[in-house]
This record gives structure tokens, C-alpha cells and sequence, in this order.
């Protein structure tokens, strides 16, 4: 069979017809790629035959007349694709190093390939796990897919072949391939690309019954993947049906392995509870109110308390837009029974008002303990007998930018108390709605006032006055407040989600200033951090290692989550230990707080995210000692120099990356050599590979250290859409990197070019 590759790359070498390389230096390569062994599993036969195809390609190279008439063949067929066109055309876009070659044979079983696009070798079948093995090296992860895959297709048939017994390394060698390939797919957010590649790597060895520790591995990958795939899917637009779905039903099955979302089961995701409910908070904005009202009620039943909350939203969100306030009502029920150990007063009051309960609303708010929204609400009550103007505006901007933004389908949707009692269906709810106050129905009772209206008869009375004087107070505060608050018209629908990282909440002031000078309420989830919503697109980014990183998330807005896990001793002590985790990260802010409710014995237990129920006492940590830069830490970063040098210069011209990985004065430089480029409409294709020789971490300042690598960069320069064959290279450089730490990150400050 013919495989891929030519001598030179087999000995890890840029061909050089220029300046030929001396029998010391191709000696000194057939040394270091002899020595460094593959990284995998592989068999002893696998590797000999490995070192077998080295060995030919010294032989060939160090051969004086053999190696003159291979580079005259290689750059003659170098020439004739770059006039036929076939390196412009070629679908990758990068500068293939392997150009064509008339046939000719240097040793047995070894010869060019004919008019191809790729320069190539005849080898034995059972040479074929050593080409696959130099591939993999070389990152050509697609090429050994094809070939290996090829291979196993018809070893299947061939029961008594003795290619049977190679079987297991390329088996391994294509569940590597996977691997790398799914890995790369990450990295370039393709998550659902990069599922299907693992997948596939993973399926294969649980099919064949091999390398349990690379199925393991992989099987990982993909567990940690789920997040991003869920945000990747639930992203799409809603006319996606299937690919929604399928994210819908990869959150249940995280919830599932999580056993809820504030559960300890291990989804194998790496998300901590609250990791997990910044990602939920985060999928949030990519759900519609009929989804998440599906989603949280069905998680509710588990029981759990967040879930019960965020049902909650959902119906008053749902039931304000679509004008159907029996779901407010529901809500209100499920506020009051959750309200029994919360300050849940505001909310309850607000569900009271858009059920024209008035009575109920004022109720709510004289036992509210909310000091600074309530003073807001007066405030802009001023002049009225009651606090329904205040509260009326209070609760247009709350279900404004508090609520609909959470939901894709409101998310541009104006929140009009005007219109919403001015709906015929809302007012025949509302004129039917029970005289038995909502709290007697959720078995609760207010610690009443002397003067509260105990008789059912009278509240239904009086409700077609309490509804006349919502509207006008609507109708006043909209005028005081201008009140007219419209979202975001821009908002992302349909797109890719990329995670975020942390960010401290900070208190804001609960009070606003409206155009005509009326201080306006904040509602409940903005007064306490009004101004730290998470972006609709957040920046991922730690790096380039995200494969094997954790997801970070901005602030939240779930607050005043109280996660109460079942009765008795046990089940507070629980509850105290991970209450005490998630208070340290959020303040408190408006998203009224929520509990189960187990059966408790003594006094009522109040949580609140920023007060654990009892003071933890918290050892102070001690200041990470930073870690020097070592071989292994230091790829990764020039790893991503790289990545981001091949976006600067591709078709896009991206420059976001370089101010990821450079600092000045190397930013400044490199951002002025793609902006020259882009002006001279030159594009350049790079295909880079690595090799760290050394790291030298600065002994009097432990945020410097120089780098020393092998860089092979193969580039295909085009200007003006041609190929300019002149400018395009391929060669093996030492680079000398001086990086600096900033942020708990390293950056290239300098760069330089050694031989």
C-alpha cells in the first residue's frame, strides 16, 4: 500500500535544497527520532517497525546520489502542482510539504507516487503500523483515520490474515487519531464535532475489547464536554428542533448523574454545585419559558429547592407574557409555601398585584424585610392614600430586566401593566378568581396586622375597586417614572454560548434615577447587582487547554438560593457545609431565596446566600507559591502563540488571539506585520509543530522565563488569491521565547529567531 509521507518527514526534517544539510545533522535526527519513543501503548513490534521506516529514510538522505535525485524529483513536482494549481486548491489550506513526484523506486518495496498531490511511499502491509505511528507524530490525525480505518475494513474479512496480528496497534493508533481530532474540534468549539470524533474513538475500543485506559480516557473527554455541548445545542435557533432537543435531553442526563442540580452525584463534568448553578444560570438565556417552566417543574419533584424557584420564574414570566395569569397564581402558591422560612414577601406581593389582590400585596409588603426597595416603592408612592403606584413600577421593571431577559423568547418583549390588565382574558381570571385568601390555600398565615381584613365576603367586595385602582396606579406610575423600559433588541438568539470566567459581585446602589427625575425601584434580583448580569456571550477563555479544564462562569443571579437537603441532624449539618460553599462566592442579591421544606422540630431555619445559618469558622488560605514554567507547562503556551499566529495571517486575518498570548512590546509588533498583510491582500497559511528543548525560569524574579523551542513552520503564502511560491517555506527554526506571568498567566513579551 502507499502511505503519506516522504523521508524527510519521516525523519522530522523541512526539506532544505538550498542549503543541504550536512551527514552530521541528518545523523543527529535519525538519533533523536529513533530515541523518542511514542507516547501510547504501543506494541515492541509496532516500534521496530516504526524505527525500520526511519532507518530506510537516513539511508535514502544520507546517500549522496540517492538523495540528489529525490530533492530533484520533490521540487520538480513541487513546481508542477503550484502551476497545475492543486496546492490552491487544496481544501486545508495549508502548504503541503509532501508534493508530487514522478515515480521512481529507491529500495525495495519504497517508491514515489505518481501524479498525486502528495508525495508518497510504496510500503508492505505490515509496515503499515510504523507509517501510522509517524503520522500520528506529525498531528496528521485525518490521514491515519483514513488509512487505518481502511485497513481494519478489510482485515475484517480476512479472517487467517497475518495482518490479524497488527490489529490491536492500529486499532490503538485510530482511537488515538479520534482522540486528537476530537480534542482539536474542542479547542476550536466544535463541541458537537468533537463528540462524534470521541465517540467513535471510544465505540471502537469497547467494540474490539482494547485499551481499557484510552477508552477511559476518551469517555472522560467526553463527560467533561457535555456542558458545552448543551450551550452549543440549545444556542441553535428554535426552527432547530432536533438539535435542541438533543441538548434538552443532555441537561436532563447531567441532572440525572448530578441527581439535581444542587445534588452531589458526580457527572463526571467537573462542575461544582456552584459551577453548576452558574451554568444553569447561564443555559438560562437560551431556554424559552415554556421549556424552562417543562425543565425545572419535572426537577422540582426530587425534590428540589432551586428548581421549585426557578419553576417559579418561569410561570410568572410565562403567565405575565401570554396573558395567562393562572400560572401567576400558581406561582404565588409556590411562593407562599416557599416563603414559610424565606423573606419571599416582595415576590409574593408582586404575584399579588398581577392578581389584583391588593389587599394581599400590601400585606406582603408591611411584612417584607427589604429595607432599601421598600423605601423606593414609598418613595414613589408619594401622594397616593397606598404604595400601589410604587409597587406597580416597582414590578414593571422587576418582570423588565430582571425577568424576560432570562428568557429567549421575551428577551426583546416590553413589560406593560397597562396592557396586561387591559387583557379580556386576565380580567375574567381575575373576576373568577376564589375569595379564600391564596395564603389559607398554601396552609400559611401571615402574622396578620389588627386592622386586616379577615372576611371573605368583603375582600370579594371590594376586589372590582382594588383592580380599578391597580390600573390607575399603573397608569400613574408610568407617568411619574416614564416607565416604559424596553429590552435589549440585539439580544442573541441562536448563538454559540462560550463560557465566561468569575467574576466578584459587587453591591449597586437599589435605587435609580428615571428620566423626569423619579427614583424608580430596583427590582428584586437587580438591587443587589443590578449591574453584573452575565454577558449574553461571555469570553471562555483559559487558555488553550480547555479539553481538560473546568468551565468558569460570570457572577450569578440566582441568589438567595437556600439549599435545604432533607430533615434531621444529618441533613442540616449537610446542609451547612455546602451552604457555607456557595455563600463565600455570592453576595446577596435579589433572587428571593428559596427552601424544601423536611419537617422541623425547633424554630424556623432562615438561609440567606450571603449568612450561613451558623458561623463556619474558615481557615485562612495560605497564598499559592507560584509554580515555575517547565517543559510541560511552557508547550501549551507556545502552542497557543502559534494557533493564534495562523488566525492572524489566515483568510480572516483574526487578531483577537494575539492579545490572549502577547504582551508588548511582541503585540504591537505582530498586530502592525497582519495589518501590512492585510493591506497588501497577502495571506498566509501556516502549519505549524512543536518542539520544547528547554525552559530557564528567571532565579530573581519567579514571573520570567525564557523558552527554548524547535519550531518546523511549513508556509504557504498567497497574494491577491495566487500562490506565491517564492515567499512560501518550509523550516525548521530555533526560537527563543521570553515569556512573563501577568494574572496567574504566561505571556510572550519577546521573541528571537536563533538559527
Amino acid at each position: 500500500m502507499r502511505v503519506p509521507l516522504d523521508y524527510y518527514r519521516i525523519l522530522g526534517l523541512p526539506p532544505n535544497f538550498f542549503q543541504p544539510m550536512s551527514a552530521e545533522q541528518l545523523q543527529q535526527a535519525y538519533r533523536d527520532r529513533t530515541a523518542q519513543l511514542p507516547q501510547r501503548e504501543y506494541s515492541l513490534t509496532a516500534i521496530e517497525i516504526r524505527n525500520q521506516l526511519i532507518s530506510l529514510a537516513y539511508r535514502v538522505l544520507s546517500d549522496p546520489q540517492q538523495r540528489q535525485r529525490y530533492d530533484a524529483e520533490y521540487r520538480a513536482s513541487a513546481d508542477e502542482l503550484a502551476n497545475s494549481g492543486v496546492m490552491n486548491g487544496a481544501a486545508d489550506g495549508e502548504f503541503d510539504e509532501d508534493a508530487n513526484a514522478p515515480s521512481k523506486s529507491f529500495e525495495r518495496n519504497f517508491e514515489l507516487e505518481p501524479e498525486t498531490d502528495r508525495l508518497s511511499i510504496e510500503i508492505a502491509d505490515d509496515l503499515l503500523i510504523g507509517a501510522l505511528i509517524i503520522l500520528q507524530d506529525a498531528g496528521e490525525c485525518e490521514l491515519v483515520l483514513n488509512l487505518g480505518q481502511s485497513f481494519l475494513s478489510n482485515s475484517d474479512l480476512e479472517v487467517d490474515s497475518d495482518a490479524q496480528s497488527d490489529r490491536p496497534d492500529i486499532v490503538l493508533a485510530v482511537a488515538l487519531a479520534y482522540l486528537q481530532q476530537g480534542r482539536e474540534q474542542w479547542q476550536n468549539d466544535r463541541y458537537e464535532n468533537a463528540a462524534v470524533s470521541l465517540q467513535a474513538g471510544y465505540s471502537l475500543l469497547e467494540r474490539e475489547r482494547l485499551f481499557p485506559d484510552t477508552a477511559a480516557e476518551i469517555a472522560a473527554d467526553l463527560e467533561k464536554l457535555r456542558p458545552y455541548r448543551i450551550l452549543e445545542l440549545v444556542s441553535q435557533p428554535e426552527s432547530h428542533i432536533a438539535e435542541r432537543q438533543r441538548g434538552l435531553q443532555l441537561l436532563q442526563e447531567m441532572l440525572r448523574d448530578r441527581q439535581g442540580i444542587e445534588g452531589t452525584g458526580n457527572d463526571g463534568s467537573g462542575l461544582s454545585i456552584e459551577d453548576f448553578l452558574g451554568f444553569i444560570q447561564q443555559l438560562r438565556d437560551y431556554l424559552t419559558a415554556a421549556e424552562q417552566q417543562s425543565l425545572f417543574e419535572a426537577e422540582s419533584q426530587r425534590p428540589s429547592a432551586v428548581a421549585t424557584y426557578l419553576a417559579v420564574y418561569a410561570s410568572i414570566a410565562r403567565g405575565f407574557a401570554a396573558r395567562m395569569p393562572a400560572l401567576i397564581h400558581q406561582a404565588k402558591i409556590l411562593l407562599l409555601r416557599l416563603g414559610k422560612r424565606q423573606d419571599l414577601y416582595l415576590e409574593q406581593a408582586i404575584c399579588s398585584l398581577l392578581l389584583g389582590q391588593t389587599v394581599e400585596a400590601t400585606e406582603a409588603l408591611q411584612h417584607s424585610q427589604e429595607q432599601e426597595p421598600l423605601a423606593v416603592i414609598r418613595k414613589n408612592s408619594q401622594g397616593a392614600p397606598d404604595l400601589l403606584p410604587g409597587l406597580c413600577l416597582y414590578s414593571e421593571t422587576w418582570l423588565q430586566t430582571e425577568v424576560f431577559p432570562h428568557f429567549r423568547d421575551l428577551a426583546t418583549r416590553t413589560a406593560s401593566l397597562k396592557d396586561y390588565f387591559a387583557d379580556p382574558g386576565v380580567q375574567e381570571y381575575l373576576e373568577a378568581l376564589p375569595s379564600q385568601p391564596d395564603y389559607a390555600i398554601a396552609e400559611y398565615q401571615f402574622v396578620a396586622p389588627a386592622d386586616r381584613a379577615t372576611d371573605g365576603n368583603e375582600r370579594v367586595a371590594a376586589r372590582n375597586g382594588q383592580r380599578q385602582a391597580i390600573a390607575a396606579s399603573a397608569a400613574t406610575s408610568r407617568g411619574a417614572g416614564e416607565l416604559e423600559v424596553r429590552g435589549d433588541e440585539n439580544s442573541s438568539q441562536g448563538t454559540v454560548a462560550v463560557l465566561s470566567n468569575p467574576e466578584p459581585v459587587t453591591a449597586s446602589s437599589s435605587a435609580t434615577k428615571t428620566t423626569s427625575g423619579v427614583e424608580k425601584a430596583t427590582p428584586p434580583r437587580q438591587r443587589r447587582n443590578s449591574k453584573n448580569r452575565p454577558p449574553r456571550r461571555g469570553s471562555y477563555d483559559n487558555g488553550k487547554d480547555r479539553p481538560s479544564g473546568a468551565l468558569g462562569f460570570g457572577s450569578l443571579k440566582i441568589g438567595r438560593l437556600a439549599i435545604l437537603l432533607g430533615g434531621g441532624a444529618l441533613g442540616l449539618a449537610v446542609l451547612w457545609f455546602l451552604a457555607s460553599q456557595i455563600f463565600a462566592l455570592f453576595h446577596r442579591t435579589a433572587t428571593p431565596p428559596i427552601a424544601q421544606q423536611p419537617p422541623v422540630v425547633s424554630e424556623q431555619l432562615v438561609v440567606e446566600l450571603n449568612q450561613p445559618p451558623v458561623a463556619i469558622p474558615r481557615p485562612q488560605p495560605k497564598p499559592a507559591v507560584p509554580k515555575p514554567l517547565n517543559r510541560d507547562t511552557a508547550a501549551p503556551v507556545v502552542q497557543a502563540w502559534l494557533a493564534a499566529k495562523a488566525a492572524a495571517f489566515g483568510s480572516e486575518h483574526t487578531t483577537d488571539k494575539l492579545k490572549q498570548i502577547l504582551v508588548e512590546p511582541a503585540l504591537s509588533q505582530w498586530q502592525k506585520r497582519v495589518q501590512d498583510d492585510l493591506l497588501n491582500r497577502r495571506v498566509r497559511r501556516y502549519k505549524h509543530s512543536l518542539q520544547v528543548n528547554g525552559v530557564k525560569n528567571d532565579p530573581k524574579n519567579s514571573d520570567r522565563a525564557q523558552v527554548d523551542a524547535t519550531v518546523v513552520e511549513v508556509a504557504q503564502v498567497y497574494e491577491r488569491n495566487r500562490l506565491n511560491r517564492a515567499a512560501s517555506y518550509n523550516e525548521k527554526l530555533r526560537v527563543q521565547y521570553n515569556l512573563v506571568r501577568q494574572n496567574g498567566n504566561w505571556r510572550i513579551q519577546t521573541m528571537q529567531v536563533l538559527k
